[in-house]
């Protein structure tokens, strides 16, 4: 299968016109999305011919050849050899002029997209310090034996090395050399320079090449690492450009920790500390004027938060203020409401409802939230599915916030707040805090349950499946939408591939809603960069295709987040992923979702359901194989 690609990658390239014609390419879940230098050199007939050529297509100054499913395999065959690829954009590479909007989004993603690779090492650490301080509690280890300090060194370490650990994330996300990175970044954390900067603070002067140093402590920091890291990329690209190509293996690496390492510790580093202070400073400034308010209202819309992946911002202010005070008291305290109350909607909703696959999805989300505090299956599976009970989460997180506030809860690590990690807010120096901890918990799970009891929910009846599928024979495997909206014609769609079913039967959906479901149970072998397309495998072997809009993947992923990674089981209604159906719109895109069946020709049969509206537990479309 292997030379099969290759062979198809070579057949393409040579009727494009070689490597040298083209400026980029780029792929999408279907297509290959080529910039050409001259397209009048493509032979658009040769490419239609070639065996697994779905068809082509010339649009915003890309040349779009569709390949279906192969399109991974493809374009890494294509790679292989010699073109330029990879782009985030899929647009042709021009200059683009950057808002305010979008230099905010590009900061919190590089906050985002750096920090949450790092969680399992900051929870690890700050659990095994959290170890060590309970056993010094309990008297089985004594502040000065070896055992204790061992233990307690094994969990800081994440926390003092967390410059190099943020220098090795942030180079992945950026793009920089990983050990350059790395390099650049122990020069703050280095013995020697720890000392030079501890004279500075005791009022020596301290110099570089005649410019002044400030006295800096960057063990425990976080924004300093992102920002040399970022700035590194620009380096290492100007650097290359002026190296000479024989020079290159020794002159370019030492010009780049040259120019590197200075900057960062009279610049970058002493402003990214002040930064990260400054953004502390806001914190415990709103936790002083609000007091335990503070704590309620972060427990409220933490749900929220969670939902737009705003939640990880808060990673910084968090380790950093574990670093420094030993503990935290206004975002970890709230979680506890704000996860538990998550896991005692899904109970009551697992208890009120009739439909069997909705209880049992609800007592595995459930017992994930309260006993671990891992709450997006409950958050997108139960909660925001069925909204009532998210209103039951958002009330309750408001009043345990607020109890937890005033009982003056903090946390000794970042690990989600849960049945068994509930140990974290345990003060060795308040016994009560043990009992808090408890009526905190109690609440957050009982005050949900019965809100959502009281408010009740619409159940998703275990008839209306049943009864529009009686409309077929009951050997159909059934697909179901995988959004909220009603169906329209495929043949009105304004995409030759869709509207023509090029890459399988397809059904399209106008949506009204804002949510992505699984339309089917089985593994994610798809989710493309931008969140708008995603690709699933079936359980029964059907693979199906979920595409939100037409030509959003121009939107380069601004209005969509996926809540979901490829390889994830998931189960017929799970969220995949959430769209500003708005937004698309304001860009002037069509947001017309397509289902596609793409291993259509494996079935007998493939037959669309008759229907006008449609949920996420409705099947549209039967096959047979």
């Amino acid at each position: 299968m292997t030379q099969e690609y290759q062979d198809f990658a070579k057949d393409i390239l040579q009727h494009i016109g070689g490597k040298d014609n083209v400026k980029n390419l780029t792929h999408c879940m279907t297509r290959l999305r080529f910039v050409l230098k001259d397209e009048s050199i493509a032979n658009d007939e040769a490419i239609k011919e070639l065996k697994g050529v779905m068809g082509l297509r010339k649009q915003g100054g890309q040349y779009q050849i569709i390949v279906g499913n192969n399109v991974a395999a493809t374009y890494k065959e294509l790679m292989k050899l010699g073109i330029s690829g990879g782009a985030k954009s899929n647009e042709p590479i021009t200059k683009q002029k950057l808002t305010v909007k979008q230099v905010g989004v590009n900061i919190l993603d590089a906050i985002i997209g750096t920090m949450s690779p790092l969680i399992p090492a900051i929870i690890g650490g700050s659990m095994i310090k959290l170890l060590a301080m309970l056993l010094n509690m309990t008297g089985l280890l004594s502040l000065e034996s070896s055992t204790y300090n061992i233990l307690n060194t094994i969990g800081d370490a994440p926390f003092f090395f967390l410059p190099l650990l943020v220098a090795v994330s942030a180079a992945r996300k950026f793009g920089s050399n990983v050990f350059l990175a790395m390099a650049v970044a122990g020069v703050l954390v280095h013995p020697v320079f720890m000392e030079i900067m501890e004279k500075a603070a005791e009022g020596k002067a301290t110099t570089f090449v005649y410019i002044p140093l400030l006295s800096v402590k960057y063990t425990y920091t976080i924004i300093p690492s992102i920002v040399l890291t970022w700035l590194l990329k620009y380096i290492e690209d100007w650097v290359d450009k002026i190296t000479p190509i024989v020079t290159k293996n020794f002159l370019k690496p030492m010009l780049i920790l040259l120019i590197a390492a200075p900057i960062a510790i009279v610049i970058v580093g002493p402003l990214g500390i002040l930064i990260g202070t400054g953004i502390s400073q806001l914190v415990f400034l709103v936790h002083d004027q609000l007091g335990f308010l503070a704590v309620a209202i972060v427990g409220a819309l933490w749900p929220l938060l969670v939902m737009t992946g705003m939640h990880r911002v808060f990673t910084p202010t968090i380790v950093q203020t574990i670093a420094e005070t030993g503990k935290e008291g206004m975002v970890m305290p709230s979680e506890i409401g704000a996860n538990l109350s998550l896991g005692g909607v899904s109970l009551a909703v697992a208890f009120k409802t009739k439909n069997r696959e909705l209880r049992q999805t609800a007592l595995a989300a459930a017992s994930s939230a309260i006993i671990a505090g891992i709450t997006e299956p409950a958050l997108y599976g139960v909660a925001i599915r069925l909204k009532r009970p998210m209103i039951a989460s958002v009330i309750t997180g408001f009043v345990a916030g607020a109890v937890a506030g005033l009982a003056g809860l903090a946390s000794h690590s970042m690990a989600a707040p849960g049945l068994f990690t509930s140990v974290q807010f345990i003060d060795k120096d308040n016994p009560m805090s043990i009992v808090w901890i408890i009526v905190v918990m109690v609440i957050s799970i009982a005050l949900s349950f019965f809100l959502t009891l009281i408010f009740g929910f619409e159940d998703i009846p275990v008839e209306s499946d049943e009864r529009t599928e009686e409309q077929l024979d009951e050997d159909h495997i059934f697909v179901h939408s995988p959004v909220t909206g009603h169906i329209t014609p495929i043949q009105d769609v304004q995409d030759d591939v869709f509207s023509k079913e090029i890459i399988g039967k397809s059904v399209a959906i106008e949506p009204n809603g804002e949510q992505i479901y699984a339309p089917i149970t089985g593994t994610v072998t798809a989710v493309f960069p931008t969140k708008h397309a995603y690709g699933i495998t079936g359980d029964n072997g059907i693979e199906v295709l979920i595409h939100v809009g037409i030509d959003t993947v121009k939107l380069d992923g601004v209005p969509f987040s996926s809540t979901i990674e490829q390889g994830n089981h998931v189960t017929k209604g799970d969220v995949l992923g959430t769209f500003d159906l708005e937004q698309i719109i304001a860009e002037g895109y069509d947001p017309t979702t397509i289902l596609v069946i793409t291993n259509s020709d494996e079935f007998d049969s493939i037959t669309p359901i008759e229907i006008d509206e449609v949920r996420e537990h409705t099947p549209i479309i039967g096959a047979i194989k």
